[in-house]
């Protein structure tokens, strides 16, 4: 049997929160989502893009989940050929089983764990009608928080048949490591020991534009967390909590970032881009003073002119002086004959 596409990739998103309308409200505000329950009275919603097709899911979290202390979070669904067989290797890999596996009616199976590390993930083989892998389309990246990022991303590799990539120095001894099978889908990174977080995964919704999103996220209640930024493999990024302190996060590609890379402010950004009208009407009006020049030159030339002109009546006066010196002779003359008359 031929591997299906969606095998050890992520294909599914869902948000668990306290309140699926809210969220419903903050996500459409940030992103060019839309959403709506799954069925008429449904507690489960979804997400759709641009396209109309469904990118992820938002649910309640139980009671008992909150009485635990979880809060609202997104989690990524890996596809898997094999839900039950890859649940059971994942048990035997230090896995820790949350939601047995499951058949969702017209969905397909899914199965819910938590790695050796704590972080939540999903497995999911979809049905006929989905075999395509729903909400691959809205994601581009999928970021994994981890207490030690070695031993976190051996136990997926040994799972899903992960490639690991050569590790990328990020300066202060923050190293960044990405993962994907044809091609990247993801990266993960160790806690930094002075970070009070949990180890999680944090999925990049796609966006026309992060500088965009940022903007949006304080006025519909969320909270800037870094960027937007550009990163090494191209595009821009911002990370944020949503208004439930859910952590998301949102990438566009370089061809729609439209601000400098000074980082984390959002606010600078989208005054840059406003004062950049502002600049150009004294570039407007230096053409007139550069005609203005023109002119100028236009007018000295008759100046010059004139100077030579001068200068020429000089010239011309001077030859003259220099002819009237033969009446000078003249006047010696008359005294040359009184003289003689003397004699």
């Amino acid at each position: 049997m031929a591997t299906p596409s969606f095998q050890g990739r992520f294909i599914w998103h869902e948000l668990l929160c306290t309140d699926t309308s809210a969220a419903a409200a903050f996500y459409t505000r940030v992103l060019p989502w839309k959403a709506q329950p799954f069925s008429p009275g449904s507690p489960y919603w979804i997400f759709r893009n641009q396209d109309g097709r469904s990118v992820a899911g938002a649910m309640r979290l139980s009671d008992e989940a909150r009485s635990a202390g979880t809060g609202p979070h997104w989690r990524g669904y890996i596809g898997a050929a094999d839900v039950d067989a890859t649940a059971g290797q994942a048990v035997g890999l230090g896995a820790r089983i949350q939601q047995p596996v499951q058949d969702v009616p017209g969905v397909g199976r899914v199965a819910l764990l938590t790695d050796p590390e704590g972080a939540t993930f999903g497995l999911f083989c979809p049905s006929d009608a989905m075999s395509s892998g729903p909400g691959a389309a809205g994601f581009t990246w999928d970021e994994l928080a981890a207490r030690d990022r070695v031993t976190a991303l051996a136990f997926y590799q040994r799972l899903f048949g992960w490639q690991l990539r050569t590790p990328l120095d990020m300066g202060g001894g923050f190293q960044y490591q990405v993962f994907g099978l044809d091609q990247d889908f993801g990266g993960a990174y160790t806690i930094p020991a002075d970070r009070a977080m949990p180890p999680c995964w944090c999925p990049y919704a796609a966006s026309g534009s992060a500088d965009e999103t940022a903007g949006k996220v304080g006025a519909a209640g969320g909270q800037l967390i870094h960027g937007p930024v550009d990163v090494p493999g191209g595009g821009r990024i911002v990370q944020f909590f949503d208004a439930q302190h859910a952590m998301f996060a949102a990438h566009s590609m370089a061809a729609a970032a439209s601000a400098a890379p000074s980082a984390a402010k959002p606010k600078a950004a989208r005054t840059a881009t406003k004062a950049s009208p502002s600049k150009a009407p004294p570039k407007a009006k230096a053409k007139p003073k550069k005609k203005a020049k023109k002119k100028a030159k236009q007018k000295s030339a008759p100046r010059r002119a004139r100077k030579v002109s001068k200068k020429s009546r000089n010239s011309a006066r001077a030859r003259p002086r220099k002819a009237k010196r033969k009446p000078a002779r003249k006047r010696a003359r008359p005294a040359k004959r009184k003289a003689a008359r003397k004699k």
